[in-house]
């Protein structure tokens, strides 16, 4: 499969994801559509034959609010992306920023591991608004018990490869964040180097795996000692009360560096 990030307002991201199979050829779906004239755009770019307009399209979610939702999910819910398919979707529930919100985990059978050369992924992960790259979203809805187990419980168990796709470009901020916590650690410098040349073009969503997110997000390291002092806590201490210390530092503009 491909996974085409689709940059919408200021700092959002949809996606088109595309079935490169024999089966699947001319065929995707998008994600969070925000925007839908540049999402159909993305389509026609990429060759996608069988796009259908909104409202008529099935709709997949876990929240009774989104509009015309054709398909309702939860956790556990799995389904292919469409008949004949090789790309599987999962659906993990990961409350907190929101108490509806579901991370929606893919992986082509046909596919290698890793991201290739051509574009094509194995495995990759829509995180929405829950887990960004070196982040994580505010506790909206929620505790923070809640997010703990939504990173480092739900998305820290898939597949150490699995891309990571998240709902905004908030890498920046994130890692002069993370920075700030564990100055010294080699995975978070090399972030904050990647932000600074401006790699990529600047952009980070499917760049980075699960695994480099237990290594560069301060808020998958909830059970690291050196966090705990950080914010003010012994070694050892409650990841839960680390966790809301964290945020709360996030929140205030506390503990950031300079990138």
């Amino acid at each position: 499969m491909k996974i085409i990030p689709v940059p919408v307002r200021d700092d959002n991201y949809a996606y088109l994801v595309l079935d490169s199979s024999p089966n699947g050829k001319g065929k995707g779906v998008f994600v969070d559509p925000y925007t839908l004239s540049k999402v159909q755009a993305a389509a026609k770019e990429h060759s996608v034959e069988d796009v259908v307009a909104y409202p008529s399209a099935p709709i997949y979610g876990g929240s009774d609010k989104i509009p015309n939702l054709t398909h309702p999910v939860k956790d556990g819910s799995k389904f292919p992306l469409f008949e004949g398919s090789s790309i599987t979707v999962t659906c993990h529930a990961t409350p907190c920023h929101t108490q509806d919100s579901i991370a929606f985990f893919l992986e082509d059978e046909r596919a290698e591991a890793g991201s290739k050369a051509d574009g094509e992924v194995k495995r990759g992960v829509f995180t929405g608004d829950t887990l960004f790259v070196s982040g994580c979203g505010r506790f909206f809805e929620g505790e923070p018990h809640e997010m703990d187990t939504a990173l480092n419980k739900v998305l820290a168990s898939l597949p150490g490869d699995t891309l990571v796709y998240c709902g905004h470009e908030y890498t920046k901020s994130n890692v002069a964040f993370s920075l700030g916590v564990l100055p010294d650690r080699p995975a978070i410098k090399a972030l904050a180097d990647f932000v600074k040349t401006g790699k990529n073009g600047g952009v980070t969503t499917g760049v980075f795996t699960i695994d480099d997110e237990r290594a560069h997000n301060v808020f998958m390291l909830v059970r690291d000692p050196e966090v705990a002092e950080r914010v003010g806590l012994e070694k050892g201490a409650d990841p839960i009360e680390v966790m809301k210390r964290l945020r709360e530092a996030k929140n205030e503009g506390r503990l950031t560096a300079s990138l």
